[in-house]
């Protein structure tokens, strides 16, 4: 059974959540990669812009200084870090700021061939950006000098070096990379809650499914009930006048019948318990009194301990929690039947009190036979038994009032033999 309750769960995380897990996944991958797409792109736009912004302020600087004014540097000094004009050798000819003496192999990183492109570096740690590019003409360029005569005269090719203070993109660049970071984050955040919401959603649905399902059960059982009881009236009030008419051989017979009567009465009043509202009225109970009141019509059978040394309060409907009690304490005697009676000292039901952090644990234990191998949670479906006379709603009926109350119930083997039910309830302030 519980093997077959393993493949049929397998199955419904097949056919229902592994392909909304697969979805969120999916989606995840996608958007953090759009996400992370756009904020590259957009961190080389701005290098881009830059990069353009620095060869518009070299263009405009040298159309300055070939018309012989002169260069306002400091007006521009928050912007302008270092500013220079060199020979073709790396002298410098006019310089201002940053701008080294001599841009040579170790002031350019890399020597600058004659037909090399402009570079561009941006320094991380200056928080700047560097432009040096050729000017004027170099002798390669003869050709073209005879063909527009109007151009600076060969020989006359110049090095200039512009740095410029760009501190607001590397700011930008520190929020991209962060960005970056956050982003997946964030993007998993939202579809964890997402898969959140529709697993309480799921399990809304289901719990939804199954009120639905008791509902029509219960009007079906009190009709049903109302019928089966009419009909077992009558067999108990016949049953009454046989025996006082039929011979004393056979009271057996009429024995057994009274007795699969009150069977039939008692399945339909369990089923009555099972099926109206588990809640209750739930009132305060302290444990140490109310456990000594439930055990005493059982004698010396039932031992009680307190582990916690005070009293533990709970909230809890009374009627129901000793409903839940008796059948616990029913089952544990039941499953001791079929061994010999044990001596009048011997307690065989233990019934055992502790308290775990602000939760209350009500543990009945027992040495008998304990659980049939592999039942598993199915011991709690509605109508299951391992017992020939059993009517199978006692255990769920208590997990029933247990979950009710805020709390659980478990059934477990004992190590040595016999079985541990346990009831976990939020304990009340004293």
């Amino acid at each position: 059974m519980t093997e077959l309750n393993e493949v049929r769960g397998f199955r419904r995380f097949l056919k229902e959540e592994l392909p909304f897990v697969v979805f969120l996944l999916a989606l995840f991958l996608t958007i953090t990669a759009l996400v992370l797409v756009l904020l590259a792109g957009r961190s080389r736009r701005e290098s881009l812009l830059l990069e353009y912004e620095a060869e518009r302020i070299a263009s405009a600087l040298m159309e300055v200084d070939r018309s012989g004014s002169a260069l306002d540097l400091e007006s521009l000094e928050q912007r302008i870090v270092g500013f220079g004009i060199y020979n073709a050798k790396g002298a410098a000819l006019q310089r201002f700021g940053s701008a080294p003496p001599v841009l040579s192999s170790a002031g350019i990183p890399g020597q600058m061939a004659p037909r090399q492109a402009p570079v561009l570096r941006f320094h991380e740690e200056r928080r700047t950006l560097t432009l040096i590019r050729w000017i004027g003409m170099f002798p390669g360029m003869m050709e073209m000098h005879r063909r527009a005569p109007g151009m600076m005269p060969p020989g006359s090719a110049q090095l200039l070096y512009l740095e410029l203070n760009v501190e607001e993109y590397w700011t930008s660049r520190r929020m991209f990379k962060t960005a970056g970071i956050l982003a997946p984050l964030l993007i998993l955040l939202v579809l964890g809650l997402v898969g959140y919401l529709y697993g309480k959603n799921n399990l809304y649905r289901k719990r939804l499914a199954s009120q639905q399902q008791l509902a029509s059960l219960g009007v079906a059982s009190r009709t049903l009930s109302h019928e089966i009881k009419n009909p077992l009236s009558a067999i108990r009030i016949q049953t009454g006048i046989l025996r006082k008419t039929v011979p004393e051989a056979n009271l057996e017979d009429l024995r057994i019948i009274e007795e699969e009567v009150s069977r039939l009465n008692l399945l339909t009043e369990r089923i009555g318990d099972f099926l109206r509202d588990p809640v209750g009225a739930p009132e305060r109970i302290e444990l140490d009194a109310y456990l000594r009141e439930v055990t005493q019509r059982y004698g010396r059978r039932i031992g009680c301990t307190n582990l916690a040394g005070a009293e533990l309060v709970i909230r809890f409907d009374r009627q129901r929690l000793r409903s839940v009690l008796e059948n616990l304490i029913n089952n544990a005697l039941e499953s001791r039947e079929a061994e010999p009676e044990a001596e009048p000292e011997v307690q065989p039901v233990q019934i055992v009190l502790s308290a775990s952090g602000h939760r209350v644990v009500i543990a009945v234990l027992d040495r008998g036979e304990g659980l049939p191998g592999g039942v598993g949670e199915t011991i709690f479906d509605p109508f299951y038994t391992s017992k020939i006379s059993g009517s199978g709603v006692g255990l769920s009926i208590s997990r029933r009032f247990v979950e009710a109350a805020g709390g659980r119930l478990t059934l477990r083997n004992r190590k040595g033999g016999g079985t541990e039910a346990t009831i976990v309830v939020k304990q009340e302030e004293t």
